[in-house]
């Protein structure tokens, strides 16, 4: 048993075209009004065997659970005549990607990927961070910032509703200053009322700046104010316009960063719709939600408008709706990759993939007359051997409930990115500064696969019917991983029982709409055949086939659901007898006579000697060589457990694996993985996702330190104790 792990995805580098051998480079399909005579027509019979348990899902038939959330989604396995049911389109899809990886093809799909990801700053960012109002277009003006206490730490305001101050408002208050700064002892919307101030205190007039209770503990806003002399107007370190675009960007990436439904349909435990701006209770989800996540006012910066400028050099460089913002990549995803990876232009521009499998063009393509190619490759009906009763596995009542899939995350560079677009496959350095991952002259590392999870013991891992939680109860040394755990006995931390397992409540399945249950698999060994239809394919296009229908033992290509849980290894073999293969001129002889039989060819010598001169073809160029040793390294997988990122509470016993967190919660690795010393990266830390064909591939569990009391020294800094209710 290892704490070392493999995150379920991986790449398979690619690499710029410009360096591939001539037959690989991109061009037009050949014509169709004819067959070329050293060209191969035919089909190719194959046979799928299941390998770990196959997720053919129904969804046109879900439903919700009979005893749980409604948001809840229950799949049936697919069938069709009474047997499981696999769509040609289905293995259509899973051969082109393999194709597009083995001969290092264009993307046929890629986005939209056109803007910059977001990522979070850091504390120290705010350093930099100067109160402005927009005076007009291109004119700011420097303020000073007061706290300005208006919650208990509960998220209870100190003042009723007509008292509040409102964001935008010009208040008068009185400032006095404190330890850590000015903070507004007492305010008054009435322009006529006279404020009379104590000892140490001044008069101010200022504009509140209010982002509501969206922090566990929040006691203050801000009030930004002038006094003295006339403001400063700021110089910009970049035009208006660019300020500007950036600020509406930013916004729109803070919006598209949350689920509209989760901010605008939560409801109070009465049943009453809450407002995007009211706290309804403890942790995420329940905190008021920050306006400029759904008040259109935000999305300019018209004249009296305040925000927060980041100074560089005494000008400003960004604009931001909080002190310690989010920020944008300054490069897409979109710009990192090669124009000769991206998908195909114009017809005369097909690489490898779109030839066989077809093409259709961008919205942005260069050809106007031709802009879709059908390809010379059919995937035929598929058909199962095994009848429902043998081929599947059925699970009563509201189903298996599977564990959380994550959501796709290129936003976190240090797995997505490379140094350099020229090498793929040499991952970012370690440390890295966040900001400094999405920038020009990086590379994206390649296609998204997941790994075969191997060396198991299949029959006992794939068994969910273990009495008590499943999920914590190790298996030949891995978790099941594909099970969601039961509930946590105390929803508010994860409980450790005896240093080796977290303490769950027995029987209380966890089904809510994070997660899915199904009511069936389709069970290992059950098999599957389908033929290949190929027209006038040349020797290269067979052989890339033939390579891919026939790995080397133990390795497997991935299909269908789940396939970051472990779901979907599946085998190809040819079958002979279902394969036949002509030539050009095999077919020119039959067409000359009315009488003429086409002749019997060795198949299987066509798909050697083609798959022969294939491989030869990858041996020529380092690059499609280390294309081909990492789809091996991922098709056969690793002797290590397999499961997304996830930390180790304190509390257990280090020569122990830890088992899944029946809270989740996968996001405190990343955060721990980022986290600073001294305002840098701190050492171990920083740490991009491996190289397939890294001698060691594994990932480290982090420890998560214990939460500590506030007096135990642990550095946090003390809640503000200010939460007097003012006078006037």
């Amino acid at each position: 048993m290892t704490d070392g792990f493999l995150n379920p995805y991986t790449f398979i580098p690619a690499f710029p075209r410009t360096r591939l051998p001539k037959p690989l480079a991109d061009h037009e399909p050949p014509p169709r009004n004819f067959l070329r005579p050293a060209a191969w027509t035919g089909r190719i019979g194959v046979t799928l065997t299941v390998e770990t348990p196959l997720l053919l899902l129904d969804t046109a038939a879900s439903r919700p659970p009979e005893k749980g959330d409604p948001d809840h989604n229950v799949y049936p396995v697919r069938l069709r005549d009474g047997r499981p049911y696999l769509s040609a389109t289905a293995v259509k899809g899973m051969l082109r990607a393999a194709y597009e990886a083995i001969t290092n093809s264009r993307f046929g799909v890629f986005g939209p990927h056109d803007k910059p990801f977001g990522f979070r700053r850091e504390a120290a960012y705010a350093l930099g961070m100067v109160p402005v109002y927009v005076k007009e277009e291109g004119r700011l003006h420097r303020f000073k910032v007061a706290s300005f206490p208006l919650y208990d730490g509960e998220g209870n305001a100190l003042y009723p509703p007509d008292r509040m101050p409102r964001h935008g408002e010009t208040l008068k208050a009185l400032v006095s200053e404190g330890r850590t700064g000015d903070q507004v002892v007492d305010f008054t919307r009435d322009r006529s009322a006279v404020l009379t101030p104590g000892p140490g205190e001044r008069r101010v007039i200022g504009i509140a700046y209010v982002t509501g209770p969206n922090m566990e503990t929040k006691r203050s806003e801000r009030l930004f104010f002038l006094e003295g002399a006339p403001p400063q107007q700021l110089e910009l370190g970049r035009s208006w316009e660019e300020l500007v675009g950036d600020w509406k960007r930013l916004i729109a990436n803070y919006r598209a960063a949350h689920d509209q439904k989760d901010i605008h349909e939560r409801r109070h435990a009465d049943g009453r719709t809450a407002g995007p701006g009211e706290r309804i209770g403890k942790g995420p989800g329940q905190l008021a939600w920050s306006a400029h996540l759904y008040d259109d006012t935000w999305l300019t910066l018209e004249p009296g408008s305040v925000c927060y400028a980041h100074l560089v050099d005494g000008k400003v460089d960004r604009l931001y709706p909080v002190m310690v913002p989010r920020d944008l990549y300054p490069a897409a995803p979109q710009d990192l990759l090669p124009d000769d990876l991206r998908p195909a232009p114009a017809y005369d521009k097909l690489s490898p993939a779109d030839r066989l499998f077809g093409w259709v063009a961008p919205p942005n393509g260069e050809s106007a007359a031709l802009s879709a190619y059908r390809g010379r490759l059919r995937v035929g009906p598929v058909t199962c051997d095994d009848d429902q009763a043998t081929a599947v596995r059925r699970f009563p009542g509201d189903g298996l409930p599977l564990a959380i899939l994550s959501a796709p995350k290129p936003q976190q560079g240090r797995f997505y990115l490379s140094e350099s677009a020229a090498r793929p496959d040499q991952p970012i350095r370690p440390g890295t500064p966040k900001e400094n991952l999405y920038r020009l002259g990086r590379g994206l590392r390649g296609r998204k696969v997941y790994w075969h999870h191997a060396e198991l013991d299949a029959a006992a891992y794939w068994n969910p019917d273990t009495p008590g939680d499943p999920t914590q109860m190790p298996v030949g040394g891995r978790y099941r991983e594909y099970l969601r755990p039961r509930a946590s006995v105390d929803p508010a931390k994860s409980v450790v029982v005896e240093g080796r397992r977290y303490a769950t409540v027995p029987g209380q399945e966890q089904r809510d709409n994070q997660n899915r249950s199904i009511e069936g698999w389709v069970n290992p060994g059950t098999t599957f055949r389908f033929t290949i239809e190929v027209r006038d394919v040349d020797d290269y296009e067979l052989g890339a086939l033939a390579w891919l229908l026939s790995l080397p033992e133990r390795h497997f290509h991935r299909l269908g659901f789940g396939r970051p849980l472990g779901f979907g290894s599946v085998r190809l073999s040819i079958d002979p007898a279902a394969t036949r293969l002509h030539s050009g001129t095999d077919y020119q002889a039959y067409y000359r006579s009315l009488t003429a039989e086409l002749p019997r060819t060795d198949c299987e010598a066509i798909l050697r000697n083609a798959r022969k001169r294939f491989e030869e073809l990858l041996d020529s160029s380092p690059e499609l060589k280390m294309v081909r040793d990492s789809m091996l390294a991922v098709a056969r997988g690793r002797n290590l457990p397999v499961h997304y990122p996830r930390t180790r509470p304190e509390e257990f016993r280090p020569e122990l694996p830890v088992p899944p967190d029946p809270r989740g919660e996968n996001f405190k690795w990343f955060s721990e993985n980022e986290r600073l010393e001294k305002r840098r990266v701190a050492a171990g830390r920083g740490r991009p996702l491996p190289g397939v064909l890294e001698k060691d591939t594994s990932l480290e569990v982090y420890v998560e330190k214990a939460e500590r009391s506030p007096g135990a020294g642990n550095g946090r800094r003390k809640p503000n104790r200010s939460g007097g209710k003012g006078r006037r």
